[in-house]
């Protein structure tokens, strides 16, 4: 039997390139998805390609041509899929003095490579999915207490996790669907010491995850054959500790 295969998305940095060089460590086939040609993986060892092990695919997500492109080119490798992990996003505030044409173009973006990307990704590799197949979409603490200053991203990955409990409806029993909604897993460079005690001060564990404890959510959702339809916080308490403070504040 061929190795266990995962689809990767968002896979040139941060969080998806960790998953992707854990999954190629791990003995995995692995198709990684990056956004940029900048972004390129740095996952281009020759053992790993002569052993037919890896396959990375740049696409544009918010354009639908870009899209079939990878579609087509994960159509050709002809490898049976067993795991997809919807990692890409497309983080920014809204701008209060965007013209219309500027907001719309920011909700088409966002719409594009939150949901209808992951849909066409979806639906149109099904016959590559083996039986037992699982997929797992990352969301956002956001996704449940929007931040107004980021409205836009807010409302697209509440669409994200909301199509993840669909799926796992219409998909029953044959795949199994999933989503992680993680918090602080790791501070970006130009992030302020002042910012970094602000977010971790919301949390309940008031430390920086790092990108194992999602790591860790990806592996037991793959192996928990009987969750599906589930939406794992992986946030160090901070959707709990945002809760205890409304209603403080409330009283």
């Amino acid at each position: 039997m061929d190795a266990p295969t995962i689809l990767i998305t968002g896979a040139g940095r941060r969080l998806g390139l960790f998953l992707a060089r854990h999954y190629l460590s791990a003995g995995w086939r692995v198709i990684v998805h990056y956004n940029t040609r900048n972004e390129m993986p740095e996952l281009e060892q020759q053992r790993y390609i002569q052993a037919s092990r890896y396959m990375a695919f740049q696409a544009d997500l918010t354009s639908s041509r870009s899209v079939e492109d990878l579609v087509n080119k994960i159509h050709k490798l002809n490898w049976d899929i067993d795991a997809v992990i919807h990692n890409a996003s497309y983080f920014t505030a809204d701008d209060p003095s965007a013209n219309l044409n500027e907001r719309w173009q920011l909700q088409q973006d966002m719409t594009s490579v939150h949901i209808l990307a992951v849909d066409a990704l979806t639906h149109q590799l099904m016959s590559h999915y083996r039986d037992g197949a699982s997929i797992i979409a990352v969301t956002d603490v956001y996704a449940d207490k929007p931040n107004q200053r980021f409205a836009t991203y807010c409302a697209a990955k509440a669409g994200l996790q909301n199509l993840c409990l669909s799926y796992a409806q219409r998909f029953a029993p044959r795949i199994r669907v999933n989503a992680i909604q993680p918090g602080p897993i790791q501070f970006l460079p130009e992030h302020s010491d002042e910012y970094q005690k602000k977010v971790l001060s919301q949390s309940l564990l008031k430390r920086e995850l790092g990108y194992d404890s999602i790591l860790q959510g990806v592996e037991y959702l793959l192996a928990a054959k009987a969750v599906t339809g589930s939406i794992l916080k992986i946030d160090g308490g901070r959707s709990s500790a945002n809760h205890y403070e409304q209603t403080f504040n409330d009283s």
